[in-house]
């Protein structure tokens, strides 16, 4: 199991170092980090399910965003970072160099990830096409990010990615229960 380990740590410390030394510039480094601020705390996530509590046709959508965003919270931030404690690349590898302040807390799993992936898979069963693709790609954008500003492991971003969509999957099956949501999937996907 240790050797196993070892080989995925070898592995994302390389796929980092690619990164670092052949896919960073300045002309992408901007667009990385503020697409990853944005997701500070969640802050854009939770900037977008208040607004759609404002309206009454979006109000149970909006409901089922913070919901994720919190379990994902929860889940990742709460129990997992705490329970693996592991360092961020930067603290292990010295070949390795953040483009960003050093965030102060656990790198597994990317919370930054994990938010973007639980709004993401919520959008993805009640918004249209266009949105829910958008709120996809944005979502990979963040989790590619974190990479390229050299703050998460590639299993970090992946775990990332698991935690947000099984996250949102939970919260769906949980309301399912009170509202009927693929009805109103097809009102709220109509009434756009």
């Amino acid at each position: 199991m240790d050797n196993l380990i070892e080989k995925i740590y070898e592995i994302d410390h390389s796929i980092l170092l690619f990164i670092q030394e052949n896919l960073r510039c300045p002309a992408i480094t901007p667009i990385m980090d503020i697409s990853s601020k944005l997701v500070n705390l969640g802050a854009l996530w939770v900037i977008i399910g208040i607004t759609l509590l404002i309206f009454k046709k979006t109000r149970l959508l909006g409901m089922m965003t913070l919901s994720s965003l919190l379990l994902c919270l929860l889940i990742n931030n709460v129990v997992i970072k705490n329970a693996v404690a592991r360092a961020r690349p930067f603290d292990t590898y010295n070949d390795l160099s953040p483009l960003i302040k050093k965030p102060w807390d656990s790198s597994f799993a990317s919370g930054h990830t994990t938010a973007s992936f639980a709004a993401a898979g919520i959008f993805v069963r009640f918004t249209p096409r266009p949105i829910a693709v958008l709120s996809v790609v944005y979502a990979f954008m963040v989790a590619f990010s974190r990479l390229y500003l050299g703050v998460h492991y590639p299993t970090d971003v992946l775990c990332g990615m698991i935690i947000g969509v099984t996250g949102s999957m939970i919260i769906y099956y949980l309301y399912s229960k009170k509202f009927d949501l693929k009805e109103y999937s097809k009102q709220f996907r109509k009434a756009q």
